[in-house]
């Protein structure tokens, strides 16, 4: 039984949702343990304000994993989904700075019909940020995030950047972890996870 066209391109909203909380804030994760560091204190020495101060690059090849599975989870028939490009976080005093050059590929395909999903997340957002318990929450964010979606059907393509509104992500509230190297980030809502190592 084929699954119609319908359902194919459905999962665009989902990967829509994937580029806004991938770009309105640093990523996504699972909060797991409130952001306490390995010496039991609120990220390690210095807590976690201290803790995230640095730079950090995004693992884009488990996103691109969590993506697919999130597809499949939901009906969409996703063969691959890959990342190609790099996302990184500068965090330093109460200012953050997300740079985004990243492209993700997702394949899916029912009978004789494939669908192939490029989406490119290119730009920089910056604004400040503060601990509020075991999250963060920014403010001040300005967005100059770029996304441009293009679905191949048939060897048909079509797609148009959109560009993210400039306050995108002021005033979410993101759970938030830090142990030494490792970084994990959880925006409201969001049902994905990164982890970030740090780079310096």
């Amino acid at each position: 039984m084929r699954t119609p066209r319908l359902t194919l391109t459905t999962g665009l909203a989902a990967l829509s949702l994937f580029a806004l909380a991938a770009c309105t804030a640093p990523g996504s994760g699972d909060g797991g343990d409130g952001g306490t560091g390995s010496d039991g204190s609120a990220g390690g020495a210095g807590g976690l304000a201290g803790c995230i101060e640095g730079s950090w690059a995004a693992d884009l090849d488990d996103l691109a994993a969590q993506l697919q599975a999130y597809f499949v989870a939901n009906g969409t028939p996703v063969t691959s989904t890959e990342s190609e490009g790099t996302s990184m976080l500068e965090v330093e005093g109460e200012s953050m700075t997300y740079d985004s050059n990243v492209t993700f590929t997702m394949v899916a395909n029912s009978g004789d019909l494939e669908m192939i999903v490029q989406q490119a997340q290119v730009g920089v957002s910056t604004g400040n940020w503060a601990v509020d318990g075991d999250a963060i929450v920014y403010s001040g964010w300005e967005t100059g995030i770029e996304i441009t979606t293009t679905v191949t059907i048939g060897g048909t393509s079509a797609g148009e950047p959109t560009v993210l509104p400039g306050d995108a992500g002021d005033g979410l509230r993101v759970a938030t972890t830090c142990d030494g190297d490792t970084l994990t980030t959880l925006p409201d809502g969001s049902p994905f996870t990164t982890t970030w190592a740090r780079v310096g």
